[in-house]
């Protein structure tokens, strides 16, 4: 492939203003073409980043701050798709498939429970995340819950075996005086 400064030499010696002898002027064309070449460098960035299909760091970075914070934590791969999911949530994506598509754009694993005749939906968060994410999740998520349905996000809380395998009476559980979101989000690592 030809540089920045074969492509200007060569369309430039018919002039002959730019031949071998004209060693100063040889030098202002390598000026010129290395600052061509670093131009070229830098639009095909611009170009590549862009695009979520073919973005690899700036431009990924860019379209996660859209919706939240950066996924650095997560590969290029996951975080392509992950916002391609996202941008693509449209109005007809409030539907249960919609809201699993919306979900899995949030990088969250999850299970939810459904109860359609009260009109409430229970989501637990089956992996860990820190507070932080824990807050961006809770704030994204209550953006795309319709508003006639009653949730409940809940991450990494202890199941009915956990419970029952800290072999303690409901009156010991009731002595720690906590708020049921509190019990809810309890988790294996918090203290008995």
């Amino acid at each position: 492939m030809m540089t920045a400064f074969d492509r200007m030499k060569e369309r430039l010696s018919s002039i002959r203003m730019y031949d071998d002898d004209a060693v100063v002027l040889g030098w202002e064309l390598k000026a010129y073409a290395a600052e061509i070449d670093r131009l070229y460098i830098r639009l095909e960035e611009m170009f590549r980043e862009r695009f979520i299909s073919t973005a690899q760091d700036i431009g990924l970075s860019a379209y996660e701050k859209i919706f939240g914070s950066e996924r650095v934590d997560e590969s290029v791969e996951e975080r392509r798709r992950q916002l391609l999911l996202r941008i693509n949530l449209g109005n007809n994506d409030f539907t249960v498939e919609g809201f699993h598509k919306a979900l899995e754009s949030f990088g969250l694993n999850y299970i939810i429970s459904e109860f359609p005749e009260i009109g409430r939906m229970n989501v637990i968060a089956t992996s860990d995340y820190s507070p932080i994410e824990q807050a961006w999740i809770k704030n994204e998520v209550s953006k795309i819950v319709p508003a006639h349905i009653e949730f409940q996000l809940s991450f990494n809380t202890l199941t009915w075996e956990q419970w029952d395998g800290m072999n303690r009476t409901f009156s010991a559980f009731d002595e720690e005086d906590l708020t049921w979101d509190q019990i809810d989000n309890r988790t294996a690592s918090d203290p008995a």
